[in-house]
């Protein structure tokens, strides 16, 4: 069995490479307030705060997510089973190849090429979109390891909850989040929703498939993932420039800085 510690290395090795590819970029410094780690901190804030702040369509994607995720915790089981009853030998080769478009080190290292080559418009969706991808990391490993659920895999005849174990980690479902954060902020970018989207729902579909997650954890990743990258894109729409204190952790060629500044 792995040990606990184990499970921190990926997100480490995440954050190491994210800090990395930014530090690097031929980027001018003066142009540094626009780095894939400027505004991690508020927009984490900002995430907890949005019931305060969204809209009467941000209060009904809301809702029904809600809805569905409360629906899906009291037939988690059911649903699961029924998935598993109806395997097929296509889906079994395909799913696994699924999953890998919710891997967030596929998501980074695609971002970082598409950010080191690209043109002007890619390197600015690749820094949105890396930048979504440290949030997702961020929430994800702090709901994992607070709600320390264990897996299908581990009993899939009843859930686990608050088992205090960086072992069980099944929600909310990480690939999930990934894939519905870039299938946001990609999908915008390139005016690709329609292709976006359905890949999001195909990863989502195949963690539960995979024996990897309830459908409660997949409804709640995709939550989560669409609300980071909509909170992603609006802080560079200029909502950052609201009143309050704002925190940021920006690299420079020579080392780094934080920056903690009070906007009145």
């Amino acid at each position: 069995m792995k040990s606990p510690h184990s499970r921190l290395h990926p997100y480490i090795f995440f954050l190491l490479f994210c800090w990395g590819v930014s530090a690097s970029s031929p980027v001018p410094a003066e142009e540094q307030t626009s780095c894939i780690w400027s505004h991690v901190g508020e927009e984490l804030l900002a995430i907890g705060a949005s019931p305060l702040k969204g809209s009467w369509s941000d209060y009904l994607l809301a809702s029904g997510i809600a809805g569905g995720l409360a629906i899906a915790l009291n037939n988690d089981i059911n649903w699961y089973a029924q998935i598993q009853d109806h395997r097929t030998e296509c889906q079994d080769h395909l799913m696994p190849a699924a999953s890998l478009l919710g891997d967030g080190f596929i998501h980074l290292v695609g971002c970082a090429a598409l950010y080191k080559f690209g043109n002007e418009h890619d390197r600015k969706t690749a820094a949105l979109a890396l930048e979504g991808q440290i949030n997702v990391a961020l929430m994800a490993f702090l709901l994992k390891a607070a709600f320390s659920a264990t897996r299908p895999a581990t009993d899939n005849s009843q859930r686990h909850w608050f088992t205090f174990s960086l072992n069980h980690s099944s929600f909310p479902s990480g690939h999930t989040m990934s894939a519905f954060c870039g299938a946001v902020i990609l999908g915008q970018a390139y005016h690709l929703q329609w292709v976006t989207y359905p890949l999001a729902a195909l990863v989502a579909y195949s963690r539960i498939y995979n024996q990897r997650h309830w459908p409660a954890d997949v409804i709640a990743g995709a939550g989560l993932g669409l609300l980071i990258g909509h909170t992603v894109l609006g802080f560079h729409r200029g909502q950052s420039k609201k009143p309050g204190i704002h925190f940021s952790v920006r690299p420079a060629r020579d080392g780094g800085h934080m920056v903690i500044s009070w906007l009145f």
